[in-house]
């Protein structure tokens, strides 16, 4: 018996290492996206991408439509398809 419970709880002690390294993992990628978020966001944000246009170029930075916004490459050829029917 006394064999039995040694060999389940040094099981138990390498799950719960397994179990902890997996958490530390998770909140690493967690962290990683969250982080990656923020930079997609200010990045793509329309106050820095006007600024970065007008110091680029010449041209006038004109507003798109949110109709004309693709969510996914499905959405612009479902669009294009209903284009091309009509």
């Amino acid at each position: 018996m006394l064999f039995l419970t040694s060999i389940i709880k040094n099981k138990t002690r390498i799950i719960e290492k397994d179990i902890s390294k997996l958490e530390n993992k998770i909140a690493n990628i967690k962290t990683n996206l969250y982080e990656s978020q923020l930079d997609y966001y200010y990045l793509t944000s329309p106050k820095l991408l006007k600024s970065k246009l007008e110091f680029l170029s010449d041209a006038d930075y004109v507003h798109m439509e949110f109709s004309k916004i693709y969510l996914d490459y499905n959405h612009f050829l479902k669009n294009q398809k209903n284009f091309t029917k009509k």
